[in-house]
């Protein structure tokens, strides 16, 4: 078998063990246009509710801030570039129907640190 056979039969592989992974998935109880799940059981009813259950008025921040400090096991680490592709010197894009720039953050870390 040479390498362009080898290619085909994996691709063929993944397509044929996709549609049957597909096939075993249950129906969502939600419909089929549901984009949210679970998400669905959120209501205002619910929320009045678990509000109900507060004792004292302590928040928890769910998330922090992570960055080039952040404790981390090496070899991890966090690179955060910020970066304005093709306006170097303050040049203007205009390929959006109006003058305008943006950036574009490039990250590279490890998840798990912090």
């Amino acid at each position: 078998m040479n390498k362009n056979h080898i290619f085909a039969a994996a691709v063929a592989l993944g397509f044929g063990a996709s549609a049957a992974m597909a096939e075993d998935c249950a129906p969502s109880k939600w419909g089929a246009e549901d984009t949210i799940g679970s998400a669905n059981l959120v209501t205002p009813e619910r929320t009045l509710e678990a509000a109900k259950l507060i004792k004292q008025g302590k928040s928890m921040p769910l998330g922090i801030t992570i960055g080039p400090d952040t404790p981390a096991f090496p070899p991890r680490s966090l690179s955060l570039q910020v970066v304005q592709p093709n306006q170097q010197g303050g040049q203007k894009l205009t390929g959006f129907g109006y003058e305008g720039n943006y950036n574009d953050d490039v990250l590279q870390t490890w998840i798990g640190i912090g």
